[in-house]
C-alpha cells in the first residue's frame, strides 16, 4: 500500500472526528437558539463524520489484508 492511501485513511479518520465535534456544536447551538436549520446542519455534519470514520476503518482493514497477502506471497516465494 502506498503512503498516499494510508495517509488518506488516517486523514479521513481525523476529519471524521473533527466534523463530529463541529456537528455536535452546531446541533447544540441550534437547540439552544431554537434554530432548527442549524440543528439539521449539525446532524448532517455528524452523519458525514460517521462516513469519514467508516472510510478510515475500511482503509485499515484493507491495509491489514494487503500486509497478510504480502506475507503469504513471501512465504510462497521462499518455498520455490
Amino acid at each position: 500500500m502506498s503512503d498516499d492511501n494510508r495517509d488518506s485513511g488516517i486523514e479521513a479518520g481525523i476529519k471524521g472526528v473533527v466534523e463530529d465535534v463541529k456537528g455536535k456544536a452546531k446541533e447544540a447551538f441550534g437547540k439552544l437558539t431554537d434554530d432548527e436549520s442549524l440543528e439539521r446542519e449539525g446532524q448532517a455534519q455528524q452523519d458525514k463524520a460517521e462516513a469519514q470514520r467508516e472510510v478510515a476503518t475500511k482503509e485499515a482493514e484493507a491495509e491489514k489484508a494487503r500486509a497478510e497477502a504480502a506475507v503469504h506471497q513471501a512465504r510462497e516465494d521462499a518455498e520455490k
